[in-house]
């Protein structure tokens, strides 16, 4: 019966103290790398026993703050760095601020089509005579005298139908905003509090009449 495999957890332990990822991702990324099986209680057990913190968390955080401001100028995240610690902070804070950036770009993109689709909506209202006319030109009904594309573009261009599409993107204006103050940081202050504008509403309000 062959040896068991010994676990390597010089290995394991930079990102163990980076504080970054929980016992059970080190464990599961050792595992599926190394093909050799480590549980995440024998890797807390291991570095509990040799006292050895997890303690670089802060700096990787406030590495990745510093890595994230330069890349949104740069367009992209890069550093070098020699020391141990250093290398450390630096390998979490690359991980870090690589998917801070991500969620950056996304939540942008999103907004920016938000806005594309008020534009659209904010048309069509202004413009719903036009927009009826075009039905009539359309107006193909069969023998029966059912026209259901036709009855489905009333359906979208009428008041209930672009009240539904305001209240959809209302929403996800919402969630976005909220997201991106989020990835900005712009409802934490300096003391780690929240700041007071942190329950940012969009609210609406659904019209009793007219077009």
């Amino acid at each position: 019966m062959a040896a068991p495999k010994k676990i390597d957890y010089e290995r394991i332990e930079p990102a163990w103290r980076a504080g970054i990822k929980s016992p059970s991702q080190l464990a599961f990324e050792y595992t599926a790398e190394t093909g050799v099986k480590v549980s995440h209680a024998a890797i807390i057990k291991h570095f509990k026993k040799l006292g050895v913190p997890r303690d670089l968390g802060a700096k990787v955080k406030a590495k990745a703050d510093s890595m994230v401001m330069e890349a949104m100028v740069t367009g992209k995240v890069s550093a070098v760095t020699t020391k141990r610690d250093a290398e450390i902070v630096l390998d979490g804070a690359l991980v870090v601020a690589n998917v801070r950036v991500s969620h950056r770009n996304d939540i942008s993109r999103s907004r920016r089509l938000a806005s594309k689709l008020l534009d659209e909506l904010d048309c069509l209202t202004d413009n719903r005579d036009l927009f009826e006319q075009l039905g009539e030109l359309l107006h193909d009904p069969d023998d029966k005298g059912i026209d259901k594309r036709n009855d489905l573009y009333a359906k979208v261009i009428s008041l209930p139908g672009r009240s539904k599409t305001m209240k959809e993107l209302s929403d996800t204006l919402k969630t976005l905003i909220l997201l991106e103050r989020q990835a900005y940081n712009l409802d934490t202050l300096p003391d780690g509090g929240d700041s007071g504008d942190s329950s940012l509403t969009i609210q609406f309000v659904k019209p009793s009449n007219g077009n």
